[in-house]
């Protein structure tokens, strides 16, 4: 039976297990042990750390699955602690994401909660894209993380809806491209179009998120205008914002689009009640962070509603994340 306080407890201390994880990337202890296990004093000489605070920052973490102590004070990777190592970039890079600046903002959870207004503009004093704007090598960590992290999710969306009634796709704030990338690559029927900030469009046109044929590129802000197409995805977008900033980039989608046009919206709906999801903590990282949230099916309807815009159906993807295909009302 499980003790009231002691489960608190455990709850409280989430942050610790947190920041552990971050500290043993930053020290690179998953590379180090890729080849098997080592003792904690071989692992703080190679990483130049004192040995007992690693061996007990290890030893919090071993219980949590990443590693095994196989004898004592010698340590081996487990496979979730693998998903850590530098040849496998994406849960690296959104732990070192989460655990720097939007760990800081999200200790001042208190005042979102109080204000319904980010806790990261109160932390830093801008928004936190007005943030990595100015500072190019977090937002380049961020980059990095979503492009890793989105990878299996973008092959989902392009393979679980039917594009065949459409001549032109508009990948509405599309970063580096992998979402179109993989859409151009099953319909090649398709031409595309890719809006975001300069740059993200800087970094598509590069190639960073693979090949992008027959696309146009748009340097441009989707709140005030979006290209002419009759399809558009928007995947992971919406939920970077409050109810009204989003309602107004699907309203530009709905002004642009043509009568037989479809809205795609790629996101992880919030189920009902008590059932446990992951994504009900992002919710709140993204109420404190960006100022987002993330949505029900009833809230994704009211929010296509307001818009000018009916939600059809969703379309299950065999990744966590749904697609909400919504037409002009």
């Amino acid at each position: 039976m499980i003790n009231p306080s002691q489960q608190i407890m455990r709850l409280g201390l989430g942050f610790a297990v947190s920041q552990a994880l971050r500290v043993i990337v930053e020290l690179g202890i998953p590379d180090l042990l890729a080849a098997g296990g080592q003792s904690v004093e071989d692992l703080a000489t190679a990483a130049k750390a004192d040995a007992e605070s690693l061996y007990r920052v290890m030893r919090l973490l071993a219980p949590e699955g990443v590693f095994t102590e196989i004898r004592p004070r010698c340590f081996a990777l487990t496979e979730v602690g693998a998903a850590l190592r530098s040849d496998r970039p994406g849960p690296l890079d959104f732990i070192r994401m989460i655990n720097s600046e939007a760990y800081l903002a999200f200790e001042q959870l208190l005042h979102s909660v109080r204000t319904g207004k980010p806790a990261f503009e109160k932390v830093f004093g801008s928004s936190r894209f007005d943030w990595l704007s100015a500072h190019p090598e977090q937002a380049a960590l961020f980059q990095r993380a979503m492009v890793a992290l989105g990878q299996g999710s973008n092959e989902a969306v392009a393979a679980a809806y039917d594009f065949g009634p459409y001549t032109r796709v508009v990948d509405v704030g599309g970063g580096h491209g992998q979402l179109l990338s993989a859409i151009l690559a099953r319909n090649p029927h398709l031409s595309g179009v890719l809006v975001d900030l300069a740059s993200g469009v800087a970094a598509a046109r590069q190639g960073a998120g693979g090949d992008l044929p027959r696309t146009e590129f748009v340097a441009g802000n989707f709140f005030d205008s979006v290209p002419g197409g009759d399809v558009y995805v928007l995947k992971k977008v919406i939920h970077d914002w409050d109810d009204e900033r989003a309602g107004l980039i699907l309203r530009r989608c709905r002004e642009a689009m043509p009568k037989h046009g479809r809205v795609l919206v790629a996101e992880t709906l919030v189920p009902p009640g008590d059932e446990p999801a992951q994504i009900k903590s992002i919710d709140v990282v993204m109420l404190a962070i960006t100022g987002g949230r993330e949505r029900t099916e009833a809230q994704f309807a009211s929010l296509f509603e307001g818009a000018g815009l009916k939600l059809e159906r969703v379309i299950g993807t065999g990744a966590p994340i749904a697609i909400l295909e919504a037409s002009p009302a």
